[in-house]
C-alpha cells in the first residue's frame, strides 16, 4: 500500500484514469495516515550520513582487499555524478516530497473520535519534524555556510513540487524554514508520546539544539539540549553497551528502526559474510586507547572478539547472529545534548559550566577526568576530542571538522592504501559537495557549488 500512497501520475490535464491511485482515494482513514507516516519514516536513510561521515574522514583505514566499497569518498573523488553525492540528494528530497504529500491533504482525511483528531494533529507534527530534519541535513551537505545568511544553502520545499525548476535559498532561508517547521511541530506534539521510533518532544528539543549549534546560537543550543537533558538521563556504563545492540532504550532520544527487510547499517565497514571494507584508524583507536581502561566505549567501537592492533575491526554495529550488521540507526542521544551544551557554554566564555557538563559525561562512561579550562579555545578543543569518541561512526565527525574550520591528515598507515588522499586542508572545497550532476542536467535554476565543473 505505502508504494501506491506515493506513487501518482502528474496530472498535467486534469485527466484521472479509474485505475490511478491517488492520496485522495488511497487514504481515506487516520489508520491509513499512519501506514502513511511509517512510509515517510522508511524513506529516512540515516545511515548515507554514518557512511559520508565515516568515509570521508580520518576515523577509518582502508584494507588492501576492499571491493571498491566507498573508496570514492574515502579518497576524496568527490565529483558532481559521484554516486554517494547523488544519492544523499535525492534521498533527503525523497523524505521531504512524502511528508509534504501527507500534509497536503491530511485535512481533508475524517477523524471521527478525539483520539483520530490527537493523531492527526500528531501525524502532522512529525511530517513538520522530518521535513526539518531533511532540509537540516541537506543545507550541512551542499549548504556553503553554516553561519553566513548570506551564503547559498538548498532549495526550500514546502510544498508538493511538480514541475517547477527551484532555485537555491540562502543559508538564512533555509533556517526560517528549518525553525518554523520544528516550532510547528512542538506545538503540535502532546509531552505524553515518547515512542522513540518517532519524533517526540525529545526528538525535536534534540533537533532545535543541534540546528542551534550549527547556526550559532548559543543560547537556544543551551536551552533545547537543556530541555532533552532534563528529560532523558544518560546510559549508566553498564547500561551503554546494551544500546547498540538494541537491548537498551537508555539515552536513545530517536532512532531509526531496523528490520531484515531495511539497509544494514553494519555492512558500511563490513559484508555479512565477514569480509572487511574499512578497519578503524590507527588515529582513532589511538583515541580511544587514550581513555580509561574501564570506559566501555572501546569495547562498542571495537570488535574486540576478533580485532588486533593489525586489523581493528569496528564493532559498533554488529548486529546478532542472524542478522549481522543489522542494528537500528540511532539519530539523537542525551550524550550529544551534553557535548552541545558543554560546546555553546564555552563558545560564551562558561568554561566552569563546560567543564561540568564535560565531567558529567565522563563519569557516566568511567573515563578520564574533565580538566579545569582555562581559555575558550582549551575547552572547545577537549569537546571536540570527546565528540570523536562518544559519537564515533554515528555521523558527526564530517561535520564537526567541516563547522570547526579543521582540516586533518592521515597517518601513514592509515593512508597507505588511499591513493595518496592523506591530508586535506579545511579550506577544501570537497567539504561542501557539489549539487548532483542529474539536478544540474534537470534543473536550469540550480547553481553549482564553487570549484565543481559541470556540463
Amino acid at each position: 500500500m505505502l508504494s501506491m500512497v506515493f506513487t501518482s501520475c502528474d496530472d498535467a490535464y486534469n485527466i484521472a484514469p479509474d485505475d490511478e491511485i491517488l492520496e485522495s482515494n488511497a487514504i481515506t482513514s487516520v489508520a491509513d495516515l499512519e501506514k502513511a507516516m511509517l512510509g515517510v519514516y522508511a524513506t529516512i536513510s540515516g545511515s548515507n550520513i554514518v557512511s559520508y561521515s565515516s568515509r570521508f574522514t580520518d576515523d577509518l583505514r582502508l584494507p588492501a582487499d576492499n571491493r571498491g566499497q566507498g573508496v570514492q569518498v574515502h579518497t576524496w573523488n568527490i565529483i558532481p555524478d559521484n554516486g554517494a553525492v547523488s544519492g544523499i540528494w535525492s534521498n533527503m528530497y525523497a523524505v521531504i516530497n512524502r511528508a509534504n504529500r501527507l500534509l497536503d491533504f491530511i485535512d481533508g482525511v475524517p477523524a471521527n473520535t478525539d483520539d483520530e483528531i490527537a493523531t492527526k494533529e500528531r501525524i502532522k507534527a512529525e511530517c513538520y519534524a522530518a521535513r526539518a530534519l531533511s532540509h537540516f541535513d541537506l543545507l550541512r551537505f551542499y549548504g556553503q555556510s553554516y553561519t553566513d545568511g548570506t551564503k547559498l544553502g538548498v532549495p526550500n520545499v514546502d510544498y508538493v513540487v511538480f514541475f517547477e525548476q527551484l532555485s537555491r535559498n540562502t543559508v538564512a532561508e533555509n533556517y526560517t524554514l528549518i525553525e518554523q517547521d520544528l516550532q510547528n511541530a512542538a506545538d503540535m506534539l502532546d509531552v505524553s508520546f515518547t515512542d522513540n521510533t518517532r519524533f517526540t518532544l525529545n526528538a525535536i528539543n534534540a533537533l532545535r539544539a543541534r540546528v542551534a549549534l550549527y547556526k550559532g546560537d548559543y543560547a537556544k543550543a543551551i536551552e533545547h539540549s537543556t530541555s532533552v537533558i532534563d528529560s532523558a538521563p544518560l546510559a549508566t556504563a553498564a547500561e551503554y553497551a546494551d544500546i547498540w545492540t538494541d537491548a537498551s532504550e537508555a539515552e536513545v532520544v530517536f532512532k531509526l528502526k531496523r528490520t531484515n527487510n531495511d539497509g544494514f547499517i553494519g555492512t558500511i565497514y563490513q559484508d555479512t559474510n565477514g569480509d572487511i571494507f574499512f578497519y578503524m584508524s590507527d588515529d582513532l583507536l589511538g583515541e580511544f586507547l587514550g581513555t580509561s581502561s574501564n570506559d566501555p566505549r572501546l569495547a562498542v567501537n571495537l570488535d574486540l572478539a576478533n580485532a588486533t592492533m593489525e586489523e581493528p575491526i569496528i564493532g559498533k554495529y554488529l548486529g546478532s547472529e542472524t542478522n549481522p550488521g543489522l542494528n537500528d540507526v540511532k539519530v539523537f542521544r542525551s550524550s550529544e545534548m551534553y557535548l552541545i551544551r558543554a560546546e555553546a557554554y564555552a563558545n560564551q566564555d562558561k568554561l566552569i559550566s563546560a567543564a561540568a557538563d564535560m565531567d558529567i559525561l565522563r563519569t557516566a562512561r568511567s573515563s578520564v577526568a574533565t580538566p579545569a579550562y582555562t581559555t575558550k579555545q582549551e575547552a572547545i578543543e577537549d569537546i571536540m576530542s570527546e565528540r570523536r569518541i562518544e559519537l564515533a561512526f554515528e555521523g558527526h565527525r564530517f561535520f564537526d571538522l567541516k563547522r570547526s574550520n579543521s582540516g586533518f591528515d592521515r597517518s601513514a598507515n592509515d593512508c597507505a592504501a588511499a591513493s595518496g588522499a592523506c591530508s586535506i586542508t579545511s579550506t577544501d572545497h570537497r567539504w561542501v559537495l557539489p549539487i548532483p550532476q542529474e539536478e544540474i542536467f534537470a534543473n536550469d535554476n540550480i547553481k553549482q557549488n564553487p570549484n565543481y565543473d559541470s556540463n
